[in-house]
Formats: C-alpha cells, structure tokens, sequence
C-alpha cells in the first residue's frame, strides 16, 4: 500500500469519508472562494465597510444626542432650582409684604379705636356738663319755687325739711 491509500484509508476510518470525495469537497470550496474573491469580494467588503461606517456614525450622533440631552437635563434642573429658589423668594417677600400690611392695618384699626373711645369720652363729658347745668338749673328753679312758697307762708322746720325732700324727689323723678 502506498502512502496515497493509506491516507485515503486513514481518513475513511477517521471520518468516514473517502479520500476522493474530501479531495473533491477541497477543490470545490477552493473554486467556490476563488469565485467569490474575483466576482462578489468587492461588493460584499464595500457593503459591509459601508454598514460599518453607519454603525459608527449612528452609534457618534448617539452619543452627541446622548451628550445634549445630559446637558438639557442638567440645564433643566438648574432651571428648576432657580425657579423654586425665585418662587420661594417671592413668597417670603410676600409674606413679609403681608405681614407689614397687617400691621398697618391693626395700627389704623387702634387709631381709629382711641379717636372713637377719645370722642365718646367727649361726648360723655359733655352730655354730664350739660346734665350738671340741667341739674343746677332745676335746682335754683326748685330753690325759686321755694322761696316763694316759704315767702306766701310762714312755715316751720319740720314743713319746709318735707318741702325740700318733696322738691329734691320731684327734681329725681324728672
């Protein structure tokens, strides 16, 4: 046996093919190859260059459009803590605003109460004036009423005390 069949045998048993159909199956795919490398290489390297170079522009704008949107979000937050710092801002000064109103109000509200209470104290003094001169002068129209009832009769102690308790009573009752 020669070297050529004991190989053919060899990879009979190994594989459990023949020598001639492997030696066929490698010039087939040799030819297969030599075909595609000078009819289909070309294109087939272009196309896949090509989606290459697609992946890798998609995957930089991804990465551009990855980027611009950290930055808008960073930008977003930033704006959102301002707003909230202008918001709360604004709310103290309008409490503080608040506050300075109520007081201003509650000030008036005890000045107009002091002019109330001043002028009711004004006219309480000047309704007991006018009572007091009502009083004096019921007093000397009663001591005049008098005078003359003691003057028409001579009367004693005991009836001009009566006359007087009587006039002073009636000078009550009005």
């Amino acid at each position: 046996m020669g070297f050529a069949e004991k190989i053919s045998a060899f990879v009979n048993e190994a594989l459990g093919v023949s020598f001639e159909e492997m030696a066929i199956q490698i010039i087939s795919t040799v030819i297969l190859f030599l075909v595609v490398r000078y009819f289909f290489w070309e294109k087939v390297t272009n196309y896949l260059e090509t989606r290459h170079q697609e992946m890798t522009e998609n995957y930089q704008e991804a990465e551009v459009t990855k980027k611009a949107s950290e930055d808008l979000k960073k930008e977003a937050e930033s704006e959102l803590i301002n707003i909230k710092e202008s918001a709360s801002e604004k709310y103290n000064q309008a409490k503080v605003r608040g506050e300075e109103k109520r007081k201003e109000i509650v000030d008036e509200a005890k000045k107009d109460a002091k002019k109330i209470i001043a002028n009711a104290h004004k006219e309480v003094d000047s309704m007991v004036e006018k009572a007091k001169a009502e009083i004096n002068d019921e007093i000397v129209s009663v001591a005049t009423l008098m005078a003359e009832k003691i003057i028409e009769k001579e009367i004693d102690e005991t009836k001009h005390k009566q006359w007087i308790e009587q006039a002073t009573s009636e000078v009550m009752k009005s």
